[in-house]
């Protein structure tokens, strides 16, 4: 059977007058939003619109947390001590959460970014922290199945949503390639996403960046959420690519 998929997309990164992004073009494509928190991009008043943008969009959001690290957009590595990373997430949580409070909306799901989550999909105790805050707000964390995120939430008793990433490669060895430049983006178009994409959901199968290795999700995987990177060159139309492909294979066509 065809794997089930939701598509979800990183959000929220612009701040002050910078921006980041295109948030509009994007909520009207995916069903849930990661909002960034403050750390890596995002503050007060882009939350707040971020929030809004979502509610108009019936998209459900959830948080986005990031180490402290604005300067490399949380995508360099920064080595903190547990309960130090632990109180980073939840503060950043914690302010989201506000927003969805007033805004009479349900906080859905937890999912660190950058290096938080690259990290901690090899870092057992850094998973564990990431799960604990999702199990204080009862929602489940998005995460790298096979990694320590699965194994954290499975530990917490948190639920597990398995992610795929659209806009990213895959090592020989199963491990998320992530960009720490612009210049590590994997180029792509979105014809190749959606063939991609669509193998993956028919099959539960990719190949590595190599080509040399066809990478598989843990045995009971059923159903993934599929990221498509909001800070992206053509994150717009690589989000139409995935929504498509996950269209037609639900429908059979």
């Amino acid at each position: 059977m065809p794997l089930k998929a939701t598509l979800n997309c990183d959000c929220g990164e612009s701040f002050g007058q910078y921006s980041i992004g295109d948030d509009e073009g994007l909520f009207p494509i995916v069903d849930i939003a990661n909002c960034a928190c403050g750390e890596h991009g995002g503050d007060f008043n882009v939350m707040a619109k971020t929030v809004k943008l979502a509610k108009a969009n019936n998209v459900k959001i959830g948080a986005h947390p990031s180490l402290p690290d604005r300067q490399g957009f949380g995508r360099r590595k920064m080595f903190l001590p547990t309960e130090d990373f632990f109180n980073c997430l939840l503060a950043q949580t914690g302010a989201l959460a506000a927003f969805l409070k007033l805004n009479g909306l349900e906080f859905n799901h937890f999912k660190p970014h950058g290096q938080a989550y690259l990290m901690s999909a090899n870092d057992l105790e850094m998973s564990r922290a990431s799960a604990r805050v999702a199990k204080l707000y009862g929602v489940p964390m998005l995460g790298l199945p096979g990694s320590r995120h699965q194994e954290a939430c499975e530990l917490e008793g948190v639920g597990f949503i398995p992610e795929f990433y659209a806009d990213l490669q895959y090592g020989d060895e199963g491990q998320l390639l992530g960009p720490a430049s612009a210049s590590e983006r994997h180029q792509t178009t979105p014809d190749a996403v959606y063939e991609r994409v669509r193998k993956m959901l028919e099959t539960g199968t990719w190949q590595s960046v190599s080509g040399d290795k066809t990478l598989s999700f843990p045995e009971g995987i059923k159903e993934v959420s599929i990221c498509v990177h909001g800070d992206f060159p053509g994150a717009v139309e690589t989000a139409k690519a995935v929504k498509r492909a996950i269209g037609d294979v639900s429908s059979g066509n």
